[in-house]
């Protein structure tokens, strides 16, 4: 929702934006970064239990407490070109590779003033990890980007409710620079490869998508069997 991001960072233009509701989805924070520096990236999801939420309404329904946005979604629709979408799917977790990542997916949505589209978004279909949270970092260009495209106050108030992560104990802080030592160099390759891709505007290879996985899954299961346990949890 940022323009910072999408504008100033990814040069994508939309010709036009507004505020929309999409019911039985919420924003969580479950697609697994960087424990204890990026621990969750933002997703939506389908809301477990399958309770509908009424679409003008920011109540919000099946929430975890401090990790949740709860339904129904409120977000920004872009207007934007088919060169457009193909570059944000491919800067995107995964580079639009399948089984990697986000994949583009169709959903309905109803604008502030009751118009009815349909509109296209990202969604991770894995479940790496649940019950995350986002850096102090991350969550603020989200409620940047909400306040900015004009979400209603509610909703931006229940996005502000979320809990960052943020190391507090002496193990945590320690847990941070020992993950920083032992798996950043692990992370450079995907990333050097995605910067290549961007500057040269192709997708990043299969291969690569499939490398990055295996380290957030490594990374994953190094955090929650070595590091949670003896340092504290790092999400």
């Amino acid at each position: 929702m940022n323009s910072d991001v999408l504008t100033g960072r990814r040069g994508v233009r939309p010709v036009a934006s507004r505020p929309v509701t999409v019911p039985d989805y919420q924003l969580t924070f479950d697609m697994a970064g960087l424990p204890y520096w990026e621990p969750g990236f933002g997703i939506i999801q389908p809301v477990s239990g399958g309770t509908t939420a009424d679409a003008g309404s920011t109540r919000p329904d099946k929430r975890a407490a401090d990790c949740q946005v709860g339904a129904p979604l409120h977000c920004v629709a872009f207007s934007i070109t088919r060169h457009e979408l193909e570059h944000i799917v491919n800067t995107e977790g995964g580079s639009g590779n399948p089984d990697f990542g986000y994949q583009l997916d169709e959903i309905a949505c109803t604008a502030y003033d009751g118009t009815r589209m349909l509109g296209y978004t990202l969604i991770d279909t894995r479940r790496v990890a649940s019950g995350m949270h986002p850096s102090p970092r991350y969550h603020s260009i989200l409620i940047k980007g909400a306040a900015e495209h004009g979400l209603a106050q509610e909703y931006i108030e229940r996005l502000a409710e979320i809990r960052a992560y943020v190391p507090k104990t002496r193990g945590q802080q320690t847990a941070k620079y020992l993950v920083a030592v032992l798996f950043a160099p692990l992370m450079v390759p995907p990333i050097v490869a995605a910067v290549c891709a961007l500057a040269l505007g192709t997708k990043t290879p299969r291969v690569v998508a499939a490398y990055n996985e295996w380290v957030v899954r490594l990374v994953r299961l190094a955090h929650n069997h070595v590091f949670a346990p003896v340092f504290g949890a790092g999400c």
